[in-house]
């Protein structure tokens, strides 16, 4: 586990299940892409930093920022920022092929491990494909995913939904289909949200 966000909603889920535990609950991963302007390889992670947030400075409250939230919640994470910013394009389009094995959680956990705490180049296909692997996914996938136009157009309208849907950061949350959480939210909020949705129901 390396995202805090992440670590929040399933504990929220785990309390839901105590006192609800009928309630059939499954976090589905969708595309969004934060760049999706960058080029294919990638760039210098301080250079792409810097350009996005204005100055290093900035960079570094931010980043530091977040690490003390990771480190509050027992939780690793990489606090120098260099090394390289990935297109992160083809990583959804894995996530979403690791979904056809119920892999997708397995796999969207160890990209961002390798990138947030162990800082890995994720344009590299060597760490792409190590990540596979450890995923117990079938290496042929990362290069026939790059022909399968039905997948990666799937991709690309997953993400145009996202931005018709308002989304310009992440963490994002749609819940059934009706309910929108942005932001790095508290447990209690999703649980809040589950209350909500039995209420709706009942």
């Amino acid at each position: 586990m390396v995202l805090y966000w992440k670590k929040r909603l399933e504990d929220a889920i785990s309390i839901r299940k105590k006192s609800h535990p009928d309630d059939k609950i499954k976090i589905e991963w969708r595309a969004f892409q934060l760049n999706p302007d960058l080029a294919p390889e990638g760039e210098d992670r301080i250079l792409h930093m810097t350009r996005k947030f204005g100055s290093m400075d900035r960079v570094k409250m931010m980043v530091q920022r977040v690490a003390d939230i990771a480190n509050s919640e027992d939780l690793p994470f990489l606090l120098e920022q260099e090394g390289h910013q990935p297109n992160t394009f083809l990583l959804h389009a894995l996530i979403r092929k690791a979904k056809e094995y119920g892999k997708d959680s397995i796999l969207s956990e160890i990209f961002f491990r390798k990138f947030f705490a162990e800082g890995k180049n994720l344009s590299d296909t060597n760490i792409i494909l190590e990540s596979l692997r450890e995923a117990g996914i079938q290496e042929d996938d990362f290069y026939s995913i790059k022909e399968n136009t039905i997948l990666l157009q799937e991709v690309r309208e997953e993400e145009q939904k996202g931005r018709e849907l308002g989304v310009s950061g992440v963490p994002f949350f749609v819940f059934n289909e009706k309910y929108a959480v942005s932001g790095a939210q508290e447990s209690n909020l999703f649980l809040q949200v589950f209350d909500r949705l039995e209420s709706e129901i009942s």
